[in-house]
């Protein structure tokens, strides 16, 4: 396992030279309001995520209770349990928090604009289908290190009222580096030896995890350069749009 974590070491470092973090977390000369506008479109991925941990990577079955990285991936889950609470909060922080009706929310959260958001956790819960423990522990490390680095480039952005957010700052980034993944854990982890097979297994995992999120990075970028001026206006735009969808079944390219 050693391999595939110094595997995950090497994507991460070729990920934080994401344009996401060299071009906009990182860019003091934004605003704070600026450098976060994105925001608003990592909420269905946060909120399922929640669920992964709740009813997809934690396994309480008696028949996993001897898998020492089952047990890991168990209190893991727990751990993050509650960092999506940090995320609401921090959209009235932000000023992103409008009072929309139900239906007008379900059409913002199932816009274009969210598609990618919405992707990640049903990508992730394809690949724990058809992996075994070792290759889910390969799938939430690399997610840890990818959050890590999103939320260390989130440390010290200070908002126009003096305050940091917590989910999107130096709070979360804390709770993410101190997880028992992240720290004691690591040397029984580290110690379990892999076959050649389950190696490139891990590996692969690793780099789907990768590559689902430079996509992502992309569109949270894209949705920040493209509404951090008028936030708000980016939900009417999107309730709009669905609004004007059609009603009835349409097959492009097919004959009737």
């Amino acid at each position: 396992m050693h391999h595939v974590l110094s595997y995950i070491d090497k994507r991460q470092n070729g990920y934080e030279r994401h344009p996401f973090f060299t071009e906009l977390l990182d860019n003091q000369r934004l605003s704070a309001r600026e450098r976060l506008a994105w925001a608003p479109c990592v909420i269905p991925f946060i909120m399922g995520y929640s669920d992964l941990n709740k009813y997809v990577f934690r396994d309480e079955s008696k028949a996993k209770l001897d898998d020492p990285l089952q047990r890991m991936l168990n209190i893991h889950t727990y751990e993050e349990d509650f960092h999506w609470q940090w995320m609401l909060d921090d959209l009235d922080r932000l000023g992103v928090n409008p009072k929309l009706t139900l239906s007008d929310a379900a059409r913002v959260f199932w816009s274009p604009e969210m598609k990618v958001s919405r992707q990640l956790c049903l990508e992730f819960a394809a690949i724990a289908s058809k992996t075994q423990a070792f290759g889910v522990f390969a799938m939430v490390e690399a997610i840890e290190a990818v959050s890590v680095t999103i939320f260390k480039h989130c440390q010290g952005i200070v908002l126009e009222s003096g305050v940091e957010c917590e989910f999107f700052g130096t709070k979360h980034y804390l709770a993410e580096a101190g997880h028992l993944i992240k720290s004691e854990g690591q040397p029984k982890a580290t110690q379990m030896a892999l076959t050649p097979e389950q190696r490139a297994e891990a590996e692969a995992v690793v780099d789907r995890v990768f590559e689902i999120f430079d996509a992502w990075s992309h569109s949270l970028f894209q949705y920040a350069r493209k509404h951090s001026a008028v936030p708000l206006a980016a939900y009417e735009q999107m309730i709009d749009a669905s609004q004007k969808l059609p009603r009835e079944m349409v097959l492009p390219g097919y004959a009737s």
